[in-house]
Order: structure tokens, then C-alpha cells, then sequence
């Protein structure tokens, strides 16, 4: 074969590859409206984390709550809940189980309410789900359409927007007031209920805040759900994470002893330290029998994604028959860690915050936003700075919605050694860049 022939069928190859390439390119595929423009501050701050650790600065990683994840804290998955995660699976629970959830957890799970929060619940008013995140998932499928508007609380954990979005429906924000310790401000909520509401979410404790609502604000906020017919749901996966409060609280629910429909979700990733287990449950407390229809529905939601981790469901029977002392061991621990972060943070100029009455989240305040001079101008482009610099990673305020804004959340789940380094990381940074 001659050269020329050869360079041809050469040039030929080159040729169609860069069509391939190139005109792949060009011919665009078309991407749902319902998933374009999707955030999750949490979670989109670490890829800039991940970059700077591959390239070698240590990270200090405040901004996700997860207790058991090595590089975040010291916690740790008791063992006695891991062998019955690994017993269930040699026992051979590793087929597809009930979509609902295995009954015998759902009847522990019925009790357990009953035994903290008074509820009298049903195994049959309870539906497992992979983390709360899936069933505020399917709340909002069932219950949002095109120009539905759901009221969150703000700051608002991000999730509870992106779900309302990708359903087409609307998120609304009623105020948590910053100077009244975050607690909900009952006239301002009072002026977010439309026609168009379908549902108000309840977190309390409160993500990102660590707010415990008093009852003031839920008794009035029952009588406002009440004369506008709007089901109440109830995000309670940090109701054992309580400090000075734990002797006092009552779930919502439990507080309103009423015929009001109300979804309460919770689950085992936190207070039991398990959080790669997506174990999660969904109750309806519905005396009136008013949630029959949507019960069925999301019943049906459950259904068609199969079931919930079965080995995880066997695990959780062993643990709520044997709860043993791992949560308030670990309660205990983040108090002493809370306050050791509320204290320095007071001690550095710029910064300020309330003092959370539970779960493992600090929402200061970035004071210097509003300095003559500040050279950030967004709190966003300040926490990527400061993540760059000193590699403490949090997440900017502004993620979780508009009174998020100038702020950050941090977790406080690693021992104080390690917090301790951060807050001088950051207390220098902040002296470098506002003197």
C-alpha cells in the first residue's frame, strides 16, 4: 500500500473521529425541565473539598452531618447493631421484603412512638423508607402539582426545596426569627398561607438552625392548620439529639392531641448511628381517617421502588429492643462540643451565634458581611475562600434559602481537638483578610 494511500485512510480515521467526538457534542440531548438548576449546598460544596484533598491539604469537613463517617467524627455504628445487620444477612434476609417494610419493625416502631410520644399508632400507619429523604419525597409527589406551594421553614433544609421543584410546585418560607432564638414567627407564617398551600413542614429540631420550636408557636400553629384544612408534616429525625431541653420535649404530634392530620418521618441514621443504612419510616397519625387516599397512594409510590434495605430492617428490631446507651453517650459528647463552639465563636470578632437546642448544627452568623470594606461579597464566595485557605469546609447560609443568607452551617460532630484547630484556622483568616 503507497504512503499517500495510507496517509488518506489516516486522515480518514482522524476525520471520523472528530465527528465523533465533535458532533456528539453539538446534538445536545434534551434534559428535563424538572431537574435543571438542582442544588444541594451540603453536598456541592465538597466537590471543591474533594479537589483540594486530592491534592493534598487536609480538610476539616463541618459540612455534613453524618456522625459515623470517619473524616467527619469520632462516632461510631455500636457493634451489637452491626452483628445484627450481618446475623440477619447469614439468617437469609437478603431477598426483597414487604414494600411497606418488615411488619415486625413496623410493630416495634408503633410501640416505640407510643412509648416516647403517646401516639397510638398502628404497624399499618407506619411505611419504611430509605431515610427521610425518601419520604419527604414521596409527601411531595403526592401532594405537589404545578403552582402547589409548600411552607418550609427558613432556613430551609435544601432538600425540602429541591423536592417541592422537581414536582413544580413552590416553595414558601415562613421565618425563623434569628434574635428570638430562630423561633417561628406565627404572624408572619399566618401571612404565607394561601389558597395554593398543601402541606406545612415541621423540623424541629431544626436543620440548619438546631432550634427546638416551643409550644407556643406549634398550639397556634395547630389552629391555623386546622381552620385551613392543611396537613401538618413532621421532620423529627433529631428528636434524641436534645440538650438542656430533652426532659421537656414532645414531638409535635404528641403536643397537639388532636384530630389534625399530621406525617410524621424519622428514622435510625442519626440517633443510632447509622446513617449509610438509609433506614428511615413515615407514620400517618390520622384519627378521622382523613389520609386514607394519600396513604394509599404513597403506599402504592412504595410499591413500585420494590423495598427498603431488608438486612437494615432485621438490624433495627435488635436495636429497638435493645436500645443499650449509644445515643446518649453520643448526646453527652456533642453537648460538651456545643458549647466548647458557641464559646469560641463568641471570642472571634465577626461572627456570632445562637446556642441550638439539639441535633449537631451551628448557623452563626457572619457579622463582617455587613463591615465597610469586607471583601467577600456573597457568604458563598466567603466559605469557598476560607475552604481554600484553611480547608475548613461548611456551607454557605444562602443554600438554605433567603434567611440563610450570611451565615454558615457547621456540624460540631468532631471531638474538640480538632474543632478547636478549626476555629483558630478560622479566627486567623479572619484577621488576615478584615484587618
Amino acid at each position: 500500500m503507497g504512503v499517500n494511500k495510507i496517509q488518506k485512510q489516516f486522515n480518514l480515521v482522524l476525520l471520523v473521529h472528530w465527528w465523533t467526538m465533535h458532533g456528539r457534542e453539538e446534538k445536545k440531548m434534551k434534559i428535563a425541565k424538572r431537574v435543571q438548576g438542582m442544588e444541594y449546598a451540603i453536598r456541592d460544596i465538597a466537590i471543591v473539598g474533594d479537589e483540594l484533598a486530592k491534592k493534598g491539604k487536609k480538610i476539616y469537613y463541618f459540612n455534613i452531618g453524618d456522625p459515623v463517617n470517619p473524616a467527619v467524627s469520632d462516632f461510631e455504628t455500636p457493634d451489637y447493631i452491626i452483628e445484627s445487620l450481618a446475623e440477619a444477612a447469614r439468617n437469609g434476609y437478603n431477598m426483597y421484603g414487604n414494600s411497606l417494610g418488615v411488619h415486625e419493625l413496623r410493630m416495634k416502631i408503633a410501640e416505640e412512638e407510643g412509648r416516647r410520644n403517646g401516639l397510638n399508632l398502628d404497624p399499618d400507619d407506619i411505611i419504611l423508607t430509605s431515610g427521610v429523604s425518601e419520604a419527604i419525597f414521596f409527601v411531595t409527589a403526592a401532594l405537589v402539582e404545578d403552582g402547589d406551594e409548600v411552607l418550609v421553614p427558613g432556613p430551609v433544609y435544601p432538600p425540602y426545596i429541591s423536592y417541592t421543584k422537581f414536582f413544580g410546585g413552590k416553595h414558601v418560607e415562613y421565618e425563623l426569627v434569628e434574635n428570638n432564638d430562630w423561633q417561628p414567627d406565627i404572624e408572619d407564617f399566618k401571612t404565607k398561607v394561601t389558597k395554593n398551600t398543601r402541606f406545612i413542614l415541621l423540623c424541629s429540631p431544626n436543620n440548619p438552625t438546631g432550634v427546638l420550636y416551643n409550644q407556643e408557636f406549634i398550639k397556634n400553629l395547630n389552629d391555623l392548620a386546622a381552620e385551613h384544612d392543611i396537613p401538618l408534616v413532621s421532620d423529627e429525625i433529631y428528636d434524641q439529639i436534645l440538650f438542656e431541653k430533652q426532659n421537656s420535649y414532645t414531638c409535635p404530634v404528641s403536643t397537639l392531641k388532636n384530630d389534625l392530620p399530621i406525617i410524621g418521618m424519622n428514622g435510625f441514621s442519626k440517633a443510632h448511628l447509622s446513617t449509610g443504612w438509609r433506614l428511615g419510616y413515615m407514620y400517618f397519625h390520622d384519627p378521622e381517617g382523613r389520609l386514607n387516599g394519600l396513604k394509599r397512594n404513597i403506599e402504592s409510590l412504595a410499591r413500585i421502588r420494590l423495598c427498603v434495605n431488608v438486612p437494615a430492617q432485621h438490624a433495627a428490631i435488635k436495636t429497638l429492643e435493645d436500645p443499650k446507651d449509644h445515643t446518649s453517650n453520643m448526646v453527652n459528647k456533642l453537648w460538651k462540643r456545643r458549647d466548647f463552639c458557641v464559646k469560641r465563636i463568641a471570642e472571634i470578632d465577626g461572627l456570632s451565634t445562637n446556642v441550638p437546642d439539639g441535633a449537631f448544627y451551628l448557623f452563626p452568623r457572619l457579622d463582617f458581611m455587613e463591615w465597610d470594606g469586607c471583601p467577600w461579597k456573597t457568604d458563598k464566595e466567603f466559605v469557598l475562600d476560607l475552604l481554600k485557605d484553611t480547608g475548613v469546609m461548611t456551607v454557605y447560609g444562602s443554600g438554605f434559602g433567603k434567611y440563610g443568607t450570611n451565615h454558615l452551617r457547621m456540624t460540631y460532630l468532631a471531638p474538640v481537638d480538632v474543632l478547636e484547630e478549626a476555629f483558630n484556622l478560622i479566627e486567623g483568616f479572619l484577621q488576615d483578610n478584615l484587618d
